[in-house]
């Protein structure tokens, strides 16, 4: 893999309003319920990170039964993913926040895992091949920011979906035991033969130009 063919999407280049966006990855969809599309919402950036969600119970924020769908153009190896507005509680009466991330793998099946917040700077991730890095404390004021490295090891994933699962109060605390979160960027490398039709069509570009160069010199 190579630093430079991969692709990011930001949830910060999303159009609020907009149910679908598209992407060099794919195209991403906001659904308030189910299959119900939803619209793009932003809640405040916080932390130096901005975060993308969906119109509803908490604007700006995926929550409850809401979710974001990436519908891939073709089989990625994603390299990351980063999540914000992520908390362990009890800041905002939030509580230990759980995120589902379904995907659909190149062969067609499917998986699904689970990211939990459990303190400030401490995140679990139900696949063992993924790395969590906290990159803004989970207290109040600091973004709550997440990032998972190479969360579905060496497999392919074909769809991305990002969905808020019921979190757990701690003992003494109040909450809504309702997780809420922001999809702040999503990383993905593309296949070999893709990079490699991407060169073949820079090296066509240019071998175009230089000839209308020539033909303006002869």
């Amino acid at each position: 893999m190579t630093a430079f063919a991969d692709i990011t999407v930001q949830g910060s280049s999303f159009v609020a309003g907009a149910a679908t966006q598209s992407t060099l990855m794919g195209t991403f969809a906001a659904y308030k319920s189910g299959a119900t599309p939803g619209e793009f919402s932003f809640a405040p950036a916080m932390g130096g990170y901005q975060g993308v969600g969906v119109a509803g119970g908490v604007n700006g924020e995926i929550d409850g039964k809401e979710s974001i769908v990436g519908t891939l153009n073709q089989a990625y190896g994603i390299s990351q993913f980063t999540l914000g507005l992520f908390f362990d509680g009890p800041e905002y009466g939030d509580v230990e926040e759980q995120a589902e991330v379904k995907v659909q793998y190149a062969d067609s099946s499917f998986g699904t895992f689970v990211l939990t917040a459990l303190s400030s700077t401490v995140a679990t991730w139900t696949n063992a091949a993924g790395v969590v890095t906290n990159l803004a404390l989970a207290d109040l004021g600091k973004g709550g920011v997440w990032s998972v490295s190479n969360p579905f090891g060496n497999q392919k994933v074909t769809s991305i979906a990002f969905s808020a699962l019921p979190g757990v109060c701690k003992p003494g605390a109040t909450c809504t035991s309702q997780s809420d979160f922001t999809l702040v960027s999503v990383t993905a490398v593309p296949e070999a033969e893709t990079y490699a039709m991407m060169l073949a069509g820079l090296g066509l570009m240019g071998a175009i130009a230089r000839r209308r160069n020539k033909a303006k010199t002869a």
